[in-house]
């Protein structure tokens, strides 16, 4: 049975993703992606113009059907606390099913000076979107502290995930990351503060104060 064009482009995918795990970006040749995917060298070029463009087709891909099961899932949780805690979990969960995704993501992406050249890619942005629509919804419903930046939070909160799976990855993947829900889940909401106490951002950062310019929103030019 031969198989559909989108099947052929899906299975290279899929092949790019185990053997830049296990080869490396730089080491890994396409002649072993195709062999992976059970389709000619030549193939690989029908869909992809060289190994970068495979590598960064590989985070757009799966970057998209994760933006839209996380959201899928998350929208069915009442609470931002609820819908936080979905979010690390299925991110967690995601990456521990899937270690070699987690190497690509987390190591072989960065890699491609392309990728850490551009922009920040739509799909990684819509990520972002989606952690700020949660702390926003838990800002409304009293789950999260009003006086902090949404986006302050909503980097730290993508930041620490990010580097606990990176950490995870260059461990040799020596412990179930889902182990360390609880923990984030605590640092998220609690911090590591021993009494309630909040600081005052104002700092100047280039005429613009610290607090502004994380909150995103427009300044008034003095």
């Amino acid at each position: 049975m031969r198989l559909k064009n989108g099947d052929k482009r899906l299975r290279i995918l899929d092949a790019a993703v185990k053997v830049f795990a296990h080869e490396g970006f730089f080491r890994a040749k396409v002649s072993q992606i195709a062999s992976e995917a059970g389709v000619a060298p030549g193939t690989v070029y029908l869909y992809f113009k060289n190994k970068e463009d495979l590598l960064i087709s590989v985070f757009e891909v799966r970057m998209r059907d994760i933006n839209s099961e996380f959201r899928a899932a998350i929208i069915e949780k009442q609470d931002g606390r609820s819908r936080l805690e979905c979010l690390v979990r299925m991110h967690l969960e995601g990456f521990q099913r899937q270690p070699d995704l987690a190497a690509c993501f987390q190591v072989e992406l960065r890699q491609s000076s392309r990728f850490m050249r551009e922009n920040v890619k739509a799909e990684l942005q819509q990520y972002l979107d989606l952690i700020m629509e949660i702390v926003e919804h838990g800002r409304r419903d009293g789950s999260f502290r009003n006086e902090l930046p949404v986006r302050l939070v909503t980097h730290f909160i993508f930041g620490t995930l990010d580097e606990v799976v990176s950490t995870w990855v260059m461990s040799g993947r020596e412990y179930n990351l889902v182990t360390l829900m609880g923990p984030l889940m605590d640092l998220f909401t609690n911090g590591i503060g021993q009494g309630v106490s909040s600081f005052v951002l104002d700092g100047a950062v280039g005429g613009r104060t610290a607090q502004t310019v994380m909150s995103g929103l427009p300044t008034r030019r003095r």
